[in-house]
């Protein structure tokens, strides 16, 4: 299963220089929390919004994706 990357998106918003509220103006949002809750992980981003995030951070799509390993598969792997 694939999460996306919080933490490479926070990264490069960081490096960039972009606050919370500039990102949000980019993005459309008409208030910054709508944008941080989303970068935090307390709310997923839509799928139509992770073109745009990847656009105005220059991140490749194929980057903004990352293989998220469960307990269960880790567990599975530590009892072999």
């Amino acid at each position: 299963m694939y999460a996306v990357n919080l933490k490479l998106i926070k990264e490069k918003r960081v490096e960039k220089g972009y606050s919370f509220s500039k990102i949000a103006d980019l993005m459309g949002f008409n208030d910054k929390a709508k944008y941080y809750r989303r970068e935090k992980g307390e709310y997923k981003f839509n799928p139509e919004e992770l073109p745009a995030v990847a656009k105005i951070l220059d991140i490749p799509i194929s980057k903004i994706f990352v293989l998220k390993v469960s307990k269960i598969e880790t567990n599975k792997e530590v009892t072999k």
